[in-house]
């Protein structure tokens, strides 16, 4: 069964579309800040994990152009689409302008402008 959050949070994100979403996912040590014009949001669901065991089985698809920005530099987001991998939620804080998600490896906080 899906976290029922999950569905709170796509429906913020669609309306959030044709915005400017700034994003910073913490990992670990690891921080990366993330800008993307949000075009449109896809949940996909598969029944395994990669064979790598990195690929989530639950993840939001942030689709639109935007850049990854590391150090102070930009470089062009992969494929125009960021992932927000969504297994081991464990809560999702919902504000007007910001939605904080927190998993067992990452925090998202994404931001509209």
């Amino acid at each position: 069964m899906m976290n029922p959050s999950i569905d709170e949070v796509t429906h913020w994100l669609q309306s959030k579309s044709n915005q400017t979403l700034h994003i910073s996912k913490q990992e670990e040590k690891d921080q990366d800040q993330i800008k993307i014009q949000l075009e449109r949001i896809e949940h996909q669901q598969h029944q395994e994990q990669s064979i790598d065991g990195y690929g989530d089985r639950h993840a939001l698809l942030l689709h639109g152009p935007g850049v990854v920005i590391t150090e102070g530099h930009e470089a062009p987001l992969p494929s125009d689409a960021f992932v927000i991998g969504l297994d081991g939620l464990t809560a999702a804080d919902i504000q007007d302008h910001q939605v904080v998600l927190t998993t067992d490896r990452s925090t998202y906080s994404i931001t509209a402008t």
